[in-house]
């Protein structure tokens, strides 16, 4: 869906997430908003409500296309797969922005410090504080999604040989290329044979190396594909006809 916005941006040379160049404005400014009402509120210095207010107003504007483009971003670099951090983050962009729209609601007309306005600004921090979190759990932690005892096999050869460029079953080199929703996830033999003599879908695209038997046996590759489909996979992804014109064949 969002997938000409970046290849127009990458045609300029972009081809970096756009959510981080608004998520620190729109996380920052409720942060200082907070030191700025508990200064006003410890030192009964209105000018530090008055700033408070400024930059509640400033960060509900940009929370707007903070949460719109960290969809575009989880649509076009994680394919849009369901994680537990992106659902918690989904519902707290929600839960923050009621909290910003309050905030500015009731202070307006100079009601920078009443109870019910810091009431707010405190929630709203503590929004940004959870949001941060669970970004970093997104960003930092480990880029597959856990796998019950099962497939735990699978799940550690996923790590060793394709996290890297496959983060969540996506594909930072080509995003259009992701694991999930793969043809060649069809069946294991076809995913074992793809794995041995990797097949170029259109010329120019970037091949995936050949991973021989010594790096992923037979064994391990059916225990790599278990995971992946049982797993890893979400629902399944349109495939572009420019890069699959025949998938069944």
């Amino acid at each position: 869906m969002f997938d000409p916005l970046y290849e127009f941006l990458a045609g300029f040379g972009y081809a970096h997430p756009l959510h981080p160049m608004f998520v620190h404005t729109a996380s920052g400014v409720p942060t200082v908003a907070f030191i700025l009402a508990l200064g006003a509120l410890l030192f009964r210095h209105p000018d530090f409500a008055r700033s408070a207010y400024h930059c509640m107003v400033l960060a509900f504007i940009f929370t707007f296309p903070a949460v719109f483009f960290g969809i575009t971003d989880w649509q076009y670099f994680l394919s849009g797969v369901w994680l537990d951090p992106i659902t918690i983050k989904i519902v707290l962009a929600g839960v923050l922005l009621v909290f910003l729209g309050l905030a500015v609601f009731f202070g307006r007309g100079g009601r920078f410090a009443s109870k019910l306005v810091l009431g707010c600004y405190s929630l709203a921090f503590l929004c940004v504080v959870a949001l941060g979190y669970f970004g970093g759990e997104l960003a930092f932690s480990g880029k597959t999604p856990a796998a019950p005892p099962e497939y735990q096999a699978g799940e550690k050869i996923y790590i060793k040989n394709c996290s890297a460029c496959h983060p969540f079953g996506g594909n930072i080199v080509n995003p259009k290329l992701s694991v999930n929703g793969a043809p060649e996830l069809i069946n294991s033999k076809i995913f074992l044979e793809y794995l041995r003599d990797p097949k170029q879908p259109k010329p120019g695209i970037a091949i995936m190396p050949i991973v021989p038997a010594t790096k992923i046996s037979d064994e391990q590759a059916k225990q790599l594909f278990d995971y992946i489909t049982k797993v890893l996979e979400s629902p399944r992804r349109p495939l572009d006809p420019l890069l699959y014109p025949n998938p069944s064949s």
